[in-house]
């Protein structure tokens, strides 16, 4: 069974940081989707008091899973009272525009409102 939620242990998400090149800090946090205990992707971010900022988001090459995987990571922030996010040097630009989450490029920032719609955009990408 597909699961998507928050991971908890630290070490493994210092692990996905070190990894994928990013730097973590306090606020570093993961989402992460697993089959059976077999890891299909992740987001890694950071959740402060002001906003979410998007690091990585795996994988690449299969929207539907990625685009449930990005939502799960903005409903984190949602749950946390944060209703603003943006997406840092390192995250997946193309990834995030083909699947229609930015709102500024020029800001950098991410639709937090799209995680209340469906995935209907993606699906002629």
């Amino acid at each position: 069974m597909i699961e998507i939620h928050p991971l908890r242990d630290k070490q493994k998400i210092a692990e996905l940081y070190i990894e994928n090149n990013v730097i973590m800090n306090k606020n570093s946090m993961a989402v992460i989707c697993t089959d059976c205990g077999d890891c299909l992707g992740f987001c890694l971010f950071d959740l402060d008091s002001e906003a979410l900022t998007l690091h990585t988001l795996k994988p690449e090459n299969d929207l539907f899973l990625v685009d449930g995987i990005l939502r799960s990571a903005l409903h984190v922030g949602v749950e946390n009272g944060i209703m603003s996010a943006f997406y840092s040097e390192t995250a997946p630009f193309e990834l995030l525009k083909k699947l229609k989450f930015i709102k500024d490029i020029e800001k950098r920032e991410l639709m937090v409102d799209k995680l209340f719609a469906s995935c209907k955009n993606c699906e002629n990408t």
